[in-house]
């Protein structure tokens, strides 16, 4: 293999590697999501951040109209429900330096340094609801890590990533 593309394949393994979406969904067996056409939002457990909900509200509109799907205000075959909820991982870094050793025995110290940061996370939960019969007919997690530093423009693009990560295999066959 050429080292170039070498090189471009270990960039896009690790780069999915890094990858820290977490993507769970669930529907219920026998459903027919092929009678479903439109779709209405409905209050679920808000944001704290109301302009992050706007851009996941946006998201999952897209999403699903690519999917066949038409948004209406009220009144839709399927009723989204979006739950919001921040969180915080902790992770522990330990690097560590010594000196000593020859020949497999070991002699003298060294020293190690751990370092805890809190990382910022968020999960999404959409619900969609029949709204005939009013049960739940399909449900999806998206947890990832919040960046604390992107721009509008890229947390827009996140989300679009997010909802589309989560529809990927909807509607369910």
């Amino acid at each position: 293999m050429k080292p170039i593309r070498l090189a471009t394949l270990a960039l896009v393994v690790a780069a999915f590697g890094c990858s820290t979406l977490e993507i769970s969904t669930d529907y219920a067996p026998g459903t027919d999501f092929s009678k479903y056409k439109t779709f209405s939002f409905k209050p679920g457990a808000p944001a704290a951040n109301q302009i992050a909900a706007e851009r996941a509200s946006n998201a999952l509109s897209g999403v699903l109209e690519t999917k066949g799907f038409k948004r209406v205000p009220e009144g839709g075959d399927l009723t989204v429900f979006t739950h919001f909820k921040t969180g915080k991982e902790t992770q522990m870094n330990t690097t560590g330096y010594g000196y000593g050793g020859w020949g497999g025995w070991r002699y003298g110290g060294g020293m190690q340094t751990t370092t805890v940061t809190e990382i910022p996370t968020g999960t999404i939960v959409v619900d969609l609801v029949d709204a005939k019969s009013n049960t739940a007919v399909w449900r999806g997690i998206a947890k990832d890590q919040i960046s604390t530093d992107a721009t509008p423009e890229e947390r827009t693009k996140k989300a679009n990533e997010v909802f589309a990560a989560l529809f990927e295999k909807f509607p369910p066959k």
